[in-house]
């Protein structure tokens, strides 16, 4: 079996191109292919341009593992944010925790579709489908990427998924009493300003 990525890199690179002869402002993409899942961060620095392509976009062996639909799900929600970020659009709330109405404006664009029966709160649009009509309109992508994804998955690493769900370090912080009371916090958190204790008045401190 082979191992090199060309087959599914024209694949996705075929899908994305279809996408975009439904979507007249998404620009050209070039598409990675990574063991690891891609940030949860969604922040526009994540995409770039490189002449008139961007670049960003990484569809992961976890998204592989988990089919074509999988796949061309991945591939529309990425091609909204792409739209949004090529059209100077915020997409985004809360330090890109939430999708917002925006977003849910360009992934049914592109052919995502908000379940009915969840309500439109305006709070986040995290996990918009694709349509029935999507779906067929991708068939013949859809059975490229069956087709492709048996070439590469197997050579992918696909990391352990309580690895990656292991919460970030935390700091064990000491107040300056006698018996000083201990807390734990995050690095990030710790060193926005100090955590003073209320009853010998010091701050909290790693030691």
């Amino acid at each position: 079996m082979s191992t090199s990525p060309g087959p599914l890199l024209e694949a996705l690179t075929t899908l994305w191109a279809q996408v975009r002869s439904h979507v007249a402002d998404l620009p050209t993409a070039r598409i990675a292919i990574s063991p690891t899942p891609p940030t949860t961060n969604h922040d526009p620095t994540r995409w770039a341009w490189e002449g008139e392509v961007v670049t960003g976009l990484v569809v992961s062996a976890e998204t592989l593992q988990a089919g074509p639909d999988a796949v061309l799900e991945v591939i529309l929600h990425e091609a909204a944010h792409v739209l949004c970020w090529a059209r100077g659009v915020q997409d985004t709330a809360s330090h890109g925790a939430y999708h917002n109405g925006r977003f849910l404006a360009a992934a049914e664009e592109v052919g995502l579709s908000w379940p009915a029966d969840q309500p439109r709160t305006g709070r986040g649009y995290a996990t918009p489908s694709p349509t029935e009509k999507t779906l067929d309109r991708y068939r013949s992508s859809l059975a490229e990427l069956e087709d492709a994804i048996p070439l590469v998955l197997p050579h992918l690493t696909i990391p352990d998924a309580t690895a990656r769900r292991r919460p970030a370090s935390r700091l064990t912080l000491r107040c300056g009493c006698n018996e000083p009371r201990k807390m734990q916090m995050s690095p990030t958190v710790a060193a926005k300003a100090p955590v003073v204790c209320g009853a010998c008045k010091k701050p909290f401190t790693a030691q």
